[in-house]
C-alpha cells in the first residue's frame, strides 16, 4: 500500500524493512552535497556507517537528492528510525574527521571516475548535452573541487537542506502501517507533514540544436563510438508511460527484424562488431538516445556514424506491424508478473524508490497496471521520428580511427 508519496511511503514486501530518508536538492546536487552526505552520515552513525551486525547502512547523492538508508530486523524498526533521525541533527564531527572525509571523496573519484576514458567522456558529453540544466553537473566532482570543500560551508548547507519539511520517508519491507506508526511515535521521528515543502523535479530546457565531436585518441583503447542525442517530443507525455514507450522502442531497434538496427549495422552490412542502445526519458517532453558501438574490420569512425544515422532514419519511417507485434509479445518482461503478489511487491518497491529518488510521485499498482494498455505502434513511430530529427548530439570517438 502506498501512502502520501511526497512525504512518506510504505511498500510491503516479504523482506526485512529498509528505511530511506531522502532530501531533495532544489537547485541541483553537486560535489558540495556529496561531501555533505558523507559528513551527515558520519555524524549520524559514526563508525557504524558501513553497517555492522544485523543493521546495514548506506548513503548516496544523485543529481536531484541526498538519501540515507538503514535496514535490519522488523523488531528493530523503532531503533532504526531513532538512529536515522540523527540526519536532521546539526553536524558536530571533529574537524580532523571532516578533513579526512575529503580524502575519502578523492578516493571515490579515483575509483569511479578518474583516469577512465568512458567516465571522462560521459562527463564532457553530459555537460554539453544538458547545458544550462541541473543534471549537467556531477556530484562526484573533480580533485580540485573536492580539495576546495569547506567544513563550515557544509554545516551551513546541512541546516538549509536537511529539514523535516523537505524530507521524504520511504519504508520497504514486512511492516504494517500500524507497526510503522507506532515505531515513528516511539522513536520520536519528526512529523514530516508539518509545513511540508513539496519539491518536484526541475524543468528541463533543451539547449540549442548542435552536434559536438569529442575525440579520445588513446592508442591503447579499443576503437569505439558513443553517440548520445537529446530531442524534444512533439507533445509532453506522462513520465511512466514515456519510459515504457522508450523501452519498447529501444527493444525494436535492438533487433534484426525489419525496422531494427541489427540487420543494417551487423548482419547485413557488417558495419559494427557489436553495439548497445538505450532510450530514456529526461522528463515528460524530452528523451535521450545512447548508442555505443565497435567498428567492424576496416570500418572507420565516419562510416560507422553515417551508417547508424542512416539506419535510424530508415527505422523512423515507421516500424512494420509484424515487427511491432513480435517485439511487443516479448515486452511483457518489462513488467512484473501481475498474478504473483511477491514479485509485484518487490517490483513496486523498486519502482517507488526510483521515483522518489528523482523527486517524482510514484503511481499506485493499479495505475501502473494500466500503463501497458496505453501503448500502441503510433507512439513508437513518434519516438523514432523524434530521435532521427533535430536534437542536441554529442559523439565521442575513442581510440585510433581504424580507417581515417
Amino acid at each position: 500500500m502506498l501512502a502520501n508519496a511526497q512525504v512518506g511511503a510504505l511498500q510491503h514486501t516479504d523482506q526485512p524493512p529498509t528505511i530511506h530518508v531522502i532530501f531533495p536538492v532544489p537547485g541541483g546536487a553537486d560535489v558540495r552535497h556529496h561531501y555533505l552526505e558523507h559528513l551527515t552520515w558520519l555524524n549520524a552513525v559514526g563508525d557504524d556507517r558501513v553497517g555492522s551486525g544485523q543493521h546495514h547502512t548506506n548513503a548516496w547523492t544523485n543529481d536531484y537528492a541526498i538519501g540515507y538508508r538503514l535496514s535490519g530486523p522488523s523488531d528493530d524498526l523503532a531503533d532504526m528510525l531513532r538512529r536515522l533521525k540523527r540526519v536532521f541533527e546539526p553536524i558536530e564531527v571533529p574537524r580532523e574527521f571532516a578533513e579526512q572525509e575529503r580524502d575519502i571523496l578523492e578516493r571515490e573519484y579515483d575509483l569511479r571516475t578518474g583516469g577512465t576514458i568512458n567516465a571522462n567522456a560521459a562527463l564532457e558529453m553530459e555537460a554539453f548535452l544538458y547545458q544550462g540544466n541541473q543534471i549537467a553537473g556531477d556530484p562526484i566532482g573533480t580533485p580540485e573541487l573536492i580539495r576546495a570543500l569547506n567544513y563550515d560551508d557544509a554545516k551551513g548547507l546541512h541546516a538549509e537542506t536537511h529539514r523535516p519539511d523537505r524530507a521524504r520517508l520511504l519504508v520497504i519491507g514486512n511492516v504494517s502501517e500500524t507497526q510503522l506508526a507506532n515505531a515513528v511515535e516511539e522513536a520520536g521521528f519528526p512529523d514530516l507533514d508539518v509545513k511540508r515543502e513539496d519539491i518536484g523535479p526541475p524543468p528541463f530546457a533543451l539547449a540549442s540544436i548542435e552536434t559536438r565531436i569529442f575525440r579520445y585518441p588513446d592508442p591503447n583503447a579499443a576503437p569505439r563510438m558513443i553517440l548520445r542525442k537529446v530531442v524534444a517530443l512533439p507533445e509532453p507525455l506522462d513520465f511512466d508511460l514515456l519510459e515504457a514507450q522508450a523501452a519498447l522502442a529501444r527493444n525494436i531497434l535492438d533487433t534484426n527484424l525489419p525496422g531494427g538496427l541489427a540487420g543494417p549495422l551487423r548482419f547485413d552490412a557488417f558495419v559494427t562488431r557489436s553495439f548497445g542502445i538505450s532510450i530514456v526519458p529526461v522528463d515528460e517532453s524530452h528523451i535521450e538516445l545512447i548508442f555505443s558501438a565497435e567498428p567492424d574490420k576496416g570500418i572507420g569512425f565516419a562510416a560507422m556514424q553515417s551508417a547508424f544515422e542512416g539506419a535510424l532514419n530508415n527505422s523512423a519511417r515507421g516500424v512494420p506491424a509484424t515487427t511491432y507485434d513480435r517485439v511487443l509479445k516479448r515486452f511483457e518482461g518489462f513488467w512484473p508478473d501481475w498474478s504473483n503478489e511477491e514479485k509485484v511487491a518487490r517490483w513496486m518497491a523498486d519502482y517507488t524508490l526510483s521515483r522518489v529518488s528523482i523527486l517524482r510521485e510514484p503511481k499506485s499498482e493499479r495505475q501502473m497496471r494500466k500503463i501497458g494498455t496505453q501503448i500502441d505502434a503510433a507512439d513508437i513511430d513518434i519516438i523514432l521520428a523524434a530521435l532521427s530529427g533535430p536534437g542536441r548530439t554529442a559523439i565521442a570517438f575513442i581510440g585510433t580511427d581504424p580507417n581515417p
